[in-house]
């Protein structure tokens, strides 16, 4: 197999050995299930202007050197054709739909396969070792794997299983605008780069779930226009599968009119959950497109609490008279079932819509059909009033093992059903609140798979900072009570006399109170960042360790910052040393951020290892963060004091 990383930049000679060039770029043509290479874009051993050399023309990419079939002077430039792409600008580093395990992926490196005269691309390299081999590490790593048991397992996925990718349309070729000679993407004449090709069977045919787990992998303006170009059917599903923050977003990026529309297909209280986050005028403004028999059950449930059992329930129930037969009610449900997408129970009304009873789904297709509902329904009815709290709607459902409860108002009329779906929803955002309450984190980081960084950090940071004010009034309890004790020490320590210009009283005394406030704050870093990897590996975005690991050090070092200038702050206050302090500060926000680093590399090991990591990763986090820890930061701490007394 080639790699496209080990041909960039390679020397290639022609028949007679001379030396044309080296390799900018790969061409090909998607027109295949295996994309073939029509050509290589090469920069001359002299000159500026690039050529593109028809692969007609290369004699091998396998083996090095690289090799042409003909003489320099025989050459001929290739004329490409606008639904080819350039691997290296076009696809390396780019985000792709892998069809297959249904997510976003970066390309970190293509793999290449040449079989007789035919070269062809064959997958994407998605794992760490595309990205070392480009480094130019590759070789480091195999000799470690050779003399250790540390493999790196390589993640490539076959491009079959690639959603492809296909050129805006455009009368110039950006290929030919290369050939010309633009030195860059952006140059004059070159037309956008590529997008995804939505319409393509393979994405269209995923189930609207999967659909979902992709867009929600993507920008919202590459999310947007994926989303776009659904059809109305798919678009709706879609809609419904997506999580609430993103549903709105996308919603507001499509026209009134199509918004409108794929709103109407909504069942009632998922249509009223999206407007829920949509400012008011523009809710309004989409409820006045719809036909008033539409829009009226969305407008009654917004009227009602986000977090009651009338916020969620659904206004579509199957409801009868006492009076009806079983024949009459399953004509009606023949009539209606496009309306009434979750049947599990029929709910018997007076004249004035009152609940009076309840007949299950299996009491009427099994009875007689001249059977009356009166003869079959229960009077003891399981119920919720439209103001009852969600949490206590799912244990009623979860008690009574119901697959849908009513909901009525304070004079038992009828209003609607919650379903054990959406329960289930209730249930997923319960537990995230709880997760988030326990960890010190925003609720949002946990449900949005691009929560906002800034309101993220804010919310770590604050518990972090209550940890540190909680560890300043421990030393100085400490302080205070252990100074004798901590004045005989210093005289006798190996650090003294061995940091000249150090008050080693303060130094060793510093060091010591302050290293509750240093558990105190790390193990709170650690359990923030475990608790967000716990949650995530039980969902589909803790397949991505490298983005989670990137979210980790970006909070890890606005937290350390912050923590940083508290301490020094706190710690001048105390001992009166701007030095010492600096020292200190600089090593807790160094402590915390591998703290961190440690919350969210824990449980990734542990799910490696098949172990239950919800039940042994945190008894197993504080003493290894208590280790590290303390570690590094008396490591770190008398090296800047050190370096800072000299």
């Amino acid at each position: 197999m080639i790699f496209l990383s080990a041909l960039l930049h390679k020397s290639i000679y022609d028949i007679d050995h001379r030396r044309v060039g080296s390799v900018r770029d790969i061409c090909v043509a998607l027109n295949e299930t295996f994309p073939v290479v029509t050509a290589l874009v090469v920069s001359p051993a002299t000159g500026n202007d690039k050529m593109i050399i028809p692969w007609s023309q290369v004699q091998s990419i396998e083996e090095a050197p690289l090799q042409l079939a003909v003489a320099q002077s025989q050459l001929q430039n290739y004329e490409p054709h606008i639904e080819e792409i350039l691997l290296k600008r076009d696809i390396l580093d780019k985000q792709i739909v892998d069809t297959q395990g249904f997510r976003v992926v970066k390309v970190n490196d293509l793999k290449l396969a040449q079989i007789k005269r035919t070269a062809r691309l064959v997958g994407v390299d998605i794992g760490l070792s595309g990205i070392l081999r480009r480094l130019g590490w590759q070789r480091a790593m195999d000799m470690i794997g050779r003399v250790t048991p540390l493999q790196l397992t390589e993640r490539t996925v076959t491009w079959n299983y690639v959603e492809p990718i296909q050129m805006v349309s455009s009368n110039t070729s950006q290929l030919a605008a290369v050939g010309a000679g633009a030195t860059s993407v952006g140059a004059v004449g070159v037309v956008p780069q590529v997008q995804l090709n939505v319409s393509h069977n393979k994405l269209s045919e995923l189930h609207p779930a999967d659909i979902a787990d992709i867009l929600e992998q993507l920008d919202l303006e590459d999310a947007g226009a994926v989303f776009e170009r659904l059809d109305d059917e798919t678009a709706a599903d879609t809609l419904n599968e997506i999580e609430h923050p993103l549903q709105s977003e996308l919603l507001s990026e499509l026209g009134p009119e199509r918004a409108s529309d794929l709103l109407e297909r909504l069942a009632p209280d998922d249509a009223a959950d999206i407007l829920a986050d949509i400012p008011i005028l523009e809710a309004e403004r989409l409820l006045n497109l719809m036909p008033a028999n539409e829009s009226q059950p969305i407008r009654d449930l917004l009227r009602y609490g986000a977090e009651t059992a009338g916020g969620i329930m659904t206004t579509e129930v199957l409801a009868q008279p006492q009076e009806a037969t079983v024949e009459e009610v399953l004509i009606y449900l023949r009539q209606h079932s496009t309306h009434l997408d979750m049947v599990y129970y029929l709910y018997i009304v007076d004249e004035e819509q009152h609940l009076i009873g309840v007949v299950s789904l299996r009491q009427i297709v099994t009875a007689e059909p001249n059977t009356r509902m009166r003869d079959l329904m229960d009077h003891d009815i399981i119920r919720v009033k439209t103001d009852t709290d969600q949490e206590e709607v799912a244990r009623v459902i979860a008690k009574y093992d119901l697959l849908g409860v009513p909901v009525v108002d304070a004079e038992n009329h009828l209003k609607g059903m919650v379903t054990v779906d959406d329960v289930i929803d209730v249930i997923h955002e319960e537990q995230a609140e709880d997760v988030s309450e326990i960890t010190g984190t925003d609720v949002e980081e946990l449900e949005a798979d691009e929560a906002s960084w800034r309101r993220s950090a804010l919310s770590r940071s604050s518990w972090l900072s209550v940890n540190v004010l909680v560890g300043f009034v421990i030393a100085i309890i400490v302080s205070s009570a252990f100074q004798p004790v901590l004045a005989t020490a210093s005289a006798l320590t190996l650090i003294n006399g061995t940091l000249p210009g150090v008050n080693v009283r303060v130094a060793l005394g510093g060091l010591i109170c302050l290293l509750p406030m240093l558990l105190l704050t790390a193990g709170a870093s650690g359990s923030q960042a475990l608790g967000i990897a716990g949650w995530e590996l039980r969902t589909k975005r803790g397949q991505d360790f490298l983005r989670n690991l990137w979210r980790e050090l970006l909070h890890g070092t606005i937290g350390g910052i912050w923590i940083s200038i508290l301490v020094v702050g706190l710690s001048w206050l105390l001992y009166h040393s701007l030095l010492f302090s600096l020292a200190v500060g600089l090593s807790f926000g160094l402590t915390l951020l591998i703290a961190a680093i440690c919350g969210l590399g824990l449980p990734n090991i542990l799910q490696r290892l098949r172990l239950r990591g919800s039940l042994i990763a945190g008894p197993l986090l504080n003493p290894i963060i208590a280790l590290v820890s303390v570690s590094v930061f008396l490591a770190t701490s008398l090296a800047l004091i050190n370096e800072f007394f000299r």
